[in-house]
């Protein structure tokens, strides 16, 4: 494998045993898991339906008939006069939410298509990846010298993210930050996976293909569960 800069191999850390490939199975299935559970109450923040909701088109006028109500966030947006498109992409860079946030939204919320969820949501996903892997060093050490509270907000920010999965990518090197960013869990995604990737020392030209796949991947999990978690959420709950 390419020399990532992470020097796994350096170190001497042994092979990826058969243990820690059904491990990162297990926490795979756990992610798809908790994201099943949580499709129903994504879009359920709400108490009224916003009078942006106008803009919908005829085609999708019958999923507003009985769609969820939206979040604060959802509605927020569409207070600044957005469209649907608009309001997808952007809850997509969020780091809180990314795709796994917004590809419900759009699916169970305006109606899409789920190919047009996916393909907003991507985008919206990778939009900020690769500024934050080229500029998160340069603007940490420059806010870091100046200010004791950015100094402490960056160790925070940093500390946490190699928590979350600095032993995955130092492990499994490339393939553990693809798997890393595919795993939809609130703490994981193309965020954390670019401050991992600068923290590792992987290039850009390197880390970028790696949280492409994992993006890529990320969104087929959640537009699955989206489109059938209601159903099988109601089913375990009646069973």
């Amino acid at each position: 494998m390419a020399d990532l800069g992470i020097g796994a191999k350096r170190r001497g850390l042994p092979a990826p045993s058969t243990g820690g490939s059904r491990g990162l199975l297990l926490l795979c299935a756990v992610a798809v898991c908790v994201a099943l559970a949580q499709v129903p109450a994504v879009l359920s923040a709400g108490t009224t339906q916003p009078a942006g909701t106008a803009r919908m088109t005829a085609s999708t006028a019958p999923a507003a008939a009985a769609r969820p109500e939206p979040s604060r966030i959802v509605r927020w947006l569409e207070r600044q006069d957005l469209g649907p498109s608009a309001v997808v992409v952007i809850i997509a860079t969020l780091p809180i939410f990314e795709l796994r946030g917004s590809i419900p939204v759009a699916i169970l919320y305006y109606g899409m298509p789920w190919w047009q969820a996916y393909i907003l949501s991507v985008v919206g996903n990778l939009l900020p990846i690769i500024p934050i892997i080229l500029l998160i060093g340069p603007v940490s050490n420059f806010l870091m010298k100046r200010s004791r509270l950015w100094r402490r907000f960056f160790n925070w920010v940093f500390e946490r993210s190699r928590r979350r999965g600095g032993d995955l990518i130092e492990k499994y090197e490339a393939i553990g930050l693809a798997i890393f960013v595919a795993i939809p869990l609130p703490v994981t995604g193309a965020w954390t996976g670019s401050m991992l990737a600068f923290l590792m020392r992987i290039r850009a030209r390197r880390a970028f293909p790696c949280i492409l796949a994992g993006v890529l991947t990320a969104g087929v999990v959640v537009t699955l569960v989206t489109l059938f978690g209601r159903e099988t959420f109601r089913f375990l709950i009646k069973g």
